[in-house]
């Protein structure tokens, strides 16, 4: 065979706080497991549950896991033999190894790892599947900790394992991590862990295929994954135009709708022309759009059609200044409005929001603010 080569109450109160949707996972704890305080790459702290780095080629039993509270819940992880192992090279198993540059938690975390295997140098490439049953339909965030810790160390010929991480249903595709020792800096994206966001539906498992890759194909590694709940929030884009009296609109959305159109997901225009009405309109795809000038003012159409109009509001204010304002609570306009563009809405479902309202001696008679970006969150 081959050789291969003063925070913890502070952390411990964010735990009990933590989703039950939320988890740490070491594989292997040759090395220990990570305490309570850690958060690792996420930023996570809480409970690490210690899963035996042990992969089957059948449909075991999957371990149950708790979240980062502790507590007991229904979700499960297994590994799966996922390709063709070239047995012999110590692949599919617990393995370990004391890297100098990691101390503490942080060799917790990557000093023992689930040996991916492989066909070193030019076998069959191995793959570990990691298979997660029981989340809720939510947006996630999974980090997947895929150093090799004896990467340029004495031992083994000075080495750079690298391995491959894809999460299905992701878009952020394939990963490669790895190929350096320790960085100075910790934890770092693609050095140390990958990263992808996915969204997962309730009774559907969540896979992760990690596989040797390149420089050499041998010796993937994988240490631990942790699971994060993925809340983007608004993000406004585009430009607001000037109106004739130098107002520029703000238009912001107070949190990302839920699927139940019921957590005041409240849209906001400020700096109006006052005594003026408008509207507040909204797109579904804003896939290659270009903003396009509104006539030839200052303002950009920066939502793709097909668009669907809200209702019509005063601003308010004063004429002629800029402290005029306009209010949607955009899931109420949903329910009151079942045909509505884009209905029914499904986590993940995007809406790309605009406003317009009246200035007369502009070129168009009217004018835009800038654009603010949702996405449907469980």
């Amino acid at each position: 065979m081959l050789p291969r080569l003063a925070y913890l109450p502070a952390a411990l109160a964010l735990a009990s706080l933590a989703s039950a949707q939320e988890f740490n996972i070491d594989f292997n704890t040759a090395a220990g497991s990570p305490s309570a305080s850690y958060g690792a790459a996420a930023g996570q702290p809480g409970t690490w549950n210690s899963v035996p780095a042990v992969v089957s080629t059948t449909a075991v039993a999957p371990t149950p896991l708790v979240n980062t509270a502790g507590a007991t819940t229904t979700v499960g992880v297994r590994l799966q033999a996922g390709g063709a192992f070239s047995s012999g090279y110590n692949g599919f198993g617990n393995w370990n190894w004391d890297n100098p540059s990691t101390t503490g938690d942080d060799g917790a975390l990557m000093d023992d790892i689930v040996d991916v295997g492989g066909g070193y140098p030019t076998g069959p490439v191995s793959q570990v599947r990691v298979r997660i049953n029981g989340l809720a339909t939510k947006l996630y965030d999974i980090y997947t900790y895929s150093f090799a810790p004896d990467n340029y160390l004495p031992g083994n010929g000075g080495s750079p394992w690298q391995t491959n991480v894809e999460v299905i249903g992701s878009a952020d595709g394939v990963q490669s991590v790895g190929a350096l020792d320790w960085p100075a800096a910790g934890h770092t994206h693609l050095e140390t862990y990958a990263k992808h966001t996915v969204l997962v539906t309730a009774g559907t498992p969540l896979d992760i295929f990690v596989t040797a890759g390149t420089p050499n194909l041998g010796f993937g590694s994988l240490n631990g994954i942790q699971i994060v709940e993925s809340v983007p929030p608004p993000v406004n884009f585009c430009t607001s135009g000037t109106s004739t009296n130098g107002c520029a609109p703000l238009l912001a959305a107070s949190v990302n709708p839920n699927v139940a159109l019921n957590n005041n997901c409240l849209l906001s225009v400020a700096n109006l022309e006052g005594q003026k009405t408008g509207l507040i309109f909204y797109g579904i795809n804003n896939t290659s759009f270009v903003p396009q000038a509104w006539g030839s003012g200052s303002s950009f159409l920066c939502v793709k059609a097909p668009t669907q109009r809200t209702i019509t509001l005063p601003t308010g204010g004063i004429a002629g200044l800029c402290d005029g304002s306009m209010l949607l609570d955009f899931g109420a306009y949903q329910l009151a409005n079942p045909g509505a563009l884009g209905q029914p809405f499904a986590a993940g479902n995007k809406v790309y929001a605009q406003a317009w309202y009246r200035d007369p001696p502009a070129p168009k008679t009217t004018n835009l603010s800038n654009g603010v970006e949702l996405t449907f969150v469980p």
